[in-house]
């Protein structure tokens, strides 16, 4: 799917083939146009191993080397010049994150630094608390702050202090590390106990997350299909015009369409998770992209950029185990699956209205695509876009970038992919989400994962009665 104005730098290549799978709620990859870029088990499951942070180490390292670009291969491509002052580094992400990690690890091997379980527990309650409160103080200075800039308004307010905010980041960062680790060490708990161990009795790769807001995703698709031909990481803080105005500039200057999208993480080494959705999502995203990670080490990660159905099979398998497997730790922290339950149903289910409204959208967009009627494609999907808001769904646009991106999630309503029901059917016929996760790890393809629906199949129904 090479695209005649997006190019791949070499730090990209080196990302591809480890980190980029991430998550918009859902995570995705950035496949053309990306410019640079352990379990910690509680001691009631086992004792706990002393140098557990060296295993750490030793991946971040790896994974670190391919973060060196190399200059010879570097070119900017015209979208990535375009949204050139909003660019995300992985590079220097990795480099202020990874060190952090590690030296915590090391401070919690002084005896007597490391708190108990239940102490863990009660400080990711008050993390979760205190950087919700974070945000919602730094919007109201935000909004203060724009309602002083209007022509005519009252400057003889006073500006807005930002005391309680600074209070309140700094509490977030003393809290931060040790939420980190309590999050995976409950994941880590969960996976062992599902048999998710290696061969030396260790989660490989392990249970490493770093909270903050992840970068956005530029996705780029040709005009003529729905098709994502590739992306670039962007600033978390871009406000709505900003993203409009990049938008715009490429379907004026590159004619490609392109869409600003949020991540809810992103499988780096730590792997990104977004800490202001609520506590049973964000333990979710952990968990989905630690499989990522995972099956990194096996063929069915090692071909997620092989074809977009393999990055389907990998989307919807990981959310699938992930939101399992998250829950189950939620659920061991002490939290009420029966809370606020159908918010956390496959949408199909929660909002089958919407569901509907969105793959009707989508398919008959692609007929007029296909048509050769790009303009008036265009005008459907923005005439629909107006339908929704009427109906209170706010979607900021509709185009061919939104749908070709999370149309990758088999279970979003932007996407007609059967894929979602039959990783649905694959886990029925399975004793164990810790079995789901290891006999889809060895498929490579989407004719294998068929072959191995079909045995499934033929294996539960021989023992029917």
């Amino acid at each position: 799917m090479a695209c005649v104005i997006l190019s791949l730098s070499g730090v990209v290549k080196a990302l591809e083939s480890l980190t980029l799978v991430y998550d918009n709620k859902m995570d995705m990859n950035a496949v053309e146009l990306t410019t640079d870029n352990a379990v910690v088990e509680t001691d009631a499951v086992r004792p706990r191993r002393p140098f557990r942070w060296w295993r750490k180490l030793l991946l971040g390292f790896l994974l670190l080397t391919l973060f060196i670009p190399r200059v010879d291969n570097f070119r900017i491509t015209p979208v990535e010049l375009i949204a050139f002052e909003h660019l995300f580094s992985l590079v220097e992400w990795e480099a202020a994150n990874f060190p952090r990690k590690w030296i915590h690890s090391l401070i919690n091997l002084v005896p007597g630094q490391k708190p108990t379980r239940e102490e863990r527990l009660e400080l990711v309650d008050e993390y979760f608390k205190v950087a919700r409160l974070a945000n919602k103080e730094e919007r109201r200075i935000e909004g203060a702050s724009q309602l002083r800039s209007f022509k005519g308004a009252d400057t003889s307010q006073v500006v807005p202090s930002n005391e309680y905010l600074l209070e309140l980041l700094a509490r977030k960062r003393e809290l931060q590390p040790e939420a980190e680790e309590s999050i995976e060490a409950e994941v880590g708990a969960v996976l062992a106990t599902l048999g998710l161990q290696s061969r030396i009795g260790m989660i490989w790769p392990p249970v490493d997350i770093r909270f903050g807001e992840p970068p956005t995703l530029l996705v780029i698709s040709p005009r003529d299909k729905i098709d994502m031909t590739g992306a670039v990481f962007l600033d978390p803080d871009i406000e709505p015009f900003e993203r409009d105005d990049i938008e715009k500039r490429v379907f004026e200057e590159v004619n490609y369409v392109a869409y600003v999208d949020d991540l809810a993480g992103l499988a780096t080494f730590p792997n990104m998770v977004n800490d202001l959705y609520s506590t049973r999502t964000i333990i979710r995203t952990a968990a989905h992209e630690w499989l990522h990670s995972y099956w990194f080490f096996h063929p069915f990660g090692r071909n997620y950029f092989a074809s977009d159905e393999m990055t389907t099979l990998n989307e919807t398998a990981a959310t699938l185990a992930g939101n399992e497997i998250g829950d189950i730790a939620f659920e061991r922290m002490g939290g009420d699956l029966s809370e606020n339950a159908r918010r956390y149903e496959v949408i199909s289910k929660s909002d089958p209205n919407f569901t509907k409204f969105m793959r009707e959208t989508r398919i008959e967009a692609e007929r007029l695509l296909e048509e050769g009627q790009i303009e008036e494609a265009e005008e459907y999907m923005r005439k629909r876009q107006w339908e929704l808001r009427l109906r209170g769904y706010y979607i900021r646009k509709l185009n061919q970038a939104y749908f070709a991106f999370r149309g990758r999630y088999a279970d979003s309503p932007a996407s007609i992919s059967p894929v979602g029901e039959q990783m649905r059917e694959l886990r029925s016929y399975v004793s164990d989400i810790g079995e789901f996760i290891d006999v889809i790890s060895d498929v490579s393809n989407p004719a294998e994962f068929k072959a191995l629906l079909e045995r499934m199949r033929a294996q539960n129904a021989s023992h029917q009665p």
